[in-house]
């Protein structure tokens, strides 16, 4: 009889925890206590740069897990470096989802290498989201790919700003194209050629050129001898650097326009030091998150909390990077996601928390910016403002821009 009994009492303890384990395991990447997510970054090669946004977006999760969680949950990160390269990409990514059971994939970096993952993530239902890059891809094609959707500005409405702007101030204009010969940088062309419209015929010569070829050398050279004497950039830091070096070294001087992921001070300041100030003066992009070195934010509640989570969790990043307030920014806006995805979060509840999203609560956007989405609105953010590079840092000028 006891023995009869004790063997009931273990059987039905052992269904429990077994039940217990299955509903646990009911949503990948999600316990009682945390929350798993994870992506990939370019820690290292040609877009290392940005391998940086990474680590400013964990270092606000570890502000968030010290002050809560999200719904009593911690955030746990996981990234891994692919280099920029698509082929390191999919296994990685396969990695993050097949062994490490992440509950989604999170500002994922690169358009390449987010198109490369973007079908398997899909097919799996595994959420693709805020991904680190501004292809119009994310919001235009959401019914075929509903598990994925962006943070940033797109690339298309960006590159139409430069068109337009170039056609309200610059009419005598010859304009040179120097771009990145992929989905990225065809993007960027698409709707810069859009901006101007029928002004097109000011586009007097183009240059496409591979993200993996050592120099840019030779197609700047070919532009700085087109006659132009305006030039649109649109590529990653590293070759955009590059080619700033090359036109000031060739005595090439036009009014230059670069596109925003490689306009930062920072990025700004190592072309100056390769060339010299005449690399970058002037040079016009945009902004929408805060400029951590410009005195316009310094008092901002944004600025503070950033130079706050800063101190205390990335001691070893540099404070003056807008890259890193772009990863705290994502990082803001992924638990603000979260929260709204309910008490016990699912895949299904995290996408419809971020398509229906209307607030002006994140403090690293620039002020008066609105994070919003619907069904029919994948475009989460689609505000800026232009900025120029002067006395060696951007200054923000004219008013806030709504892209469309």
């Amino acid at each position: 009889m006891k023995k009869s009994v004790l063997g009931s009492l273990v059987a039905v303890a052992f269904i429990t925890a077994a039940v217990a384990g299955a509903a646990s395991q009911k949503t990948p990447g999600v316990t009682s206590k945390t929350v798993t997510i994870g992506a990939t970054f370019p820690f290292s090669g040609v877009a290392s740069s940005y391998g940086t946004i990474a680590k400013a977006e964990t270092a606000y999760y570890q502000w968030v897990n010290a002050h809560g969680g999200v719904n009593g949950r911690k955030i746990k990160f996981t990234t891994l470096d692919d280099g920029y390269d698509p082929a390191k990409t999919v296994p990685l990514t396969k990695q993050l989802v097949e062994q490490d059971h992440v509950f989604a994939i999170v500002g994922q970096l690169g358009t390449e290498p987010v198109l490369s993952v973007r079908d398997y993530l899909n097919q799996h239902k595994v959420p693709q989201v805020l991904v680190s890059t501004g292809a119009s891809y994310w919001g235009t094609e959401y019914k075929k790919y509903p598990w994925t959707i962006g943070w940033q500005p797109n690339y298309v409405a960006e590159g139409a700003l430069y068109g337009k702007y170039i056609n309200a101030k610059q009419k005598g204009a010859k304009i040179a194209i120097l771009y990145q010969n992929d989905d990225y940088g065809k993007d960027y062309l698409r709707g810069f050629r859009k901006g101007l419209g029928s002004a097109k015929s000011k586009i007097v010569a183009t240059q496409g050129f591979a993200v993996t070829q050592p120099s840019v050398a030779p197609q700047v050279a070919l532009l700085a001898h087109s006659g132009a004497n305006t030039w649109f950039i649109a590529g990653t830091p590293t070759p955009s650097v590059q080619a700033l070096v090359i036109a000031d070294k060739l005595g090439w001087h036009p009014q230059k326009y670069l596109n925003n992921v490689s306009a930062t001070n920072d990025i700004m300041h190592k072309a100056e030091q390769a060339g010299s100030p005449s690399a970058v003066n002037g040079i016009i992009s945009t902004a929408y998150t805060q400029i951590p070195d410009n005195p316009r934010y310094s008092k901002t509640p944004g600025m503070k909390l950033y130079r706050k989570v800063m101190a205390k969790y990335y001691s070893s990043g540099k404070v003056t990077d807008a890259f890193n307030v772009y990863g705290m920014g994502q990082g803001w806006a992924f638990v603000y996601a979260l929260r709204h995805a309910g008490k016990n979060p699912t895949r299904k509840s995290l996408m419809y928390a971020l398509t229906h999203t209307s607030t002006k609560a994140n403090p690293f956007l620039l002020p008066g910016m609105v994070t919003k989405t619907s069904p029919k609105d994948h475009f989460p953010l689609e505000q800026a403002l232009l900025d120029k590079f002067s006395n060696d840092h951007f200054v923000p000028f004219g008013k806030l821009l709504t892209y469309h």
